[in-house]
């Protein structure tokens, strides 16, 4: 009787578990929250001499754009390939990473990205 007390116990235990860290592994969309708006700022290094920096940067911003349901989207590259990124409405947690993700990982190949900062504030 003790015994599968014991078992039943570690089994709930375990199912709680799991369902903990399922909830922590899952993307979740995030709540639009109006009136607010993120500025990301990026750099790209390129190892394709014959690719410019803000074309790059352009087309890593593109690529990881679509990473995020923002209904406004606007991306400004310096010949130096430093991008400033507008979303509007602003990132949640959720999006915040996998922009930050999707800008630092691998995305395109012979372009890396840099995050100098990513922002939201209330517009106005």
């Amino acid at each position: 009787m003790r015994a599968a007390l014991v078992i039943l116990l570690l089994a709930v235990l375990a199912a709680a578990a799991v369902d903990a860290l399922g909830d922590r592994a899952q993307n979740r969309p995030d709540a639009l929250v109006a009136g607010t708006t993120t500025r990301v700022v990026f750099d790209v290094d390129t190892y394709d001499a014959e690719q410019p920096a803000d074309r790059s940067a352009r087309a890593l911003w593109y690529t990881c754009a679509q990473t995020v349901s923002n209904q406004s989207v606007s991306v400004d590259v310096d010949p130096t390939g430093t991008a400033t990124a507008i979303l509007t409405p602003g990132l949640g947690d959720h999006g915040r990473k996998r922009i930050e993700g999707c800008l630092e990982d691998a995305t395109i190949d012979r372009v890396r990205g840099d995050v100098l900062s990513i922002k939201t504030f209330a517009a106005g």
